[in-house]
């Protein structure tokens, strides 16, 4: 073992001695071949990036864990059963009657049951007949504008004569002032 430790720094020497010499090759200094090494083309960066970028979010957080939740969904639990229509205790949902267990969940936390449905269309519905209702009467006032050569009209305010009155001091005022910004005495 001491000789191993005396000899290791001359063999780092020798090796490095051996190993570290500059080459004697000469390198020219003007290549003299026929063909170019470099050949101009598109840059593809940002084709490149754009290739990368969709398939981190497509494949990587989209698609590829959708189906590995879909295909533990269908290892562990399977479809669902058909059951009898409980005739005591509460009522089910209306996401309880979904097929499998991902639709069922997706009709609870999203999914609208058929009564929220009808609902809405009745909502749509009746908004959808006052506005043709109020359609229809605006037609049927154009109508007899044009057909009684009527029109718009405005209606009248009556005007009060203390307005009158503060008018005519006014209009007396500017006509008698020699200059609108100066209040000169006559």
């Amino acid at each position: 073992m001491a000789l191993m430790s005396k000899m290791a720094p001359a063999a780092a020497c020798a090796c490095r001695s051996a190993f570290l010499k500059p080459s004697t090759s000469v390198i020219p200094a003007i290549r003299s071949s026929h063909a170019a090494v470099f050949r101009k083309r598109p840059g593809q960066l940002i084709v490149n990036r754009i290739k990368d970028v969709c398939h981190f979010y497509f494949i990587g957080i989209g698609f590829l864990p959708v189906l590995f939740c879909l295909a533990y969904n269908h290892i562990v639990y399977g479809t669902c059963e058909l059951k009898d229509y409980p005739t005591e205790g509460p009522a089910p949902h209306h996401w309880q009657f979904e097929r499998t267990p991902i639709r069922q969940w997706w009709a609870k936390w999203f999914g609208v049951s058929d009564v929220e449905h009808h609902e809405r269309n009745l909502a749509y519905y009746e908004k959808q007949g006052i506005l043709a209702r109020w359609r229809q009467i605006e037609q049927r006032v154009k109508h007899l504008e044009g057909e009684r050569w009527d029109y718009k009209g405005w209606s009248y305010q009556p005007v009060s004569s203390t307005w009158v009155d503060y008018g005519r001091w006014h209009a007396l005022r500017m006509r008698d002032q020699y200059e609108q910004h100066g209040h000169y005495a006559q």
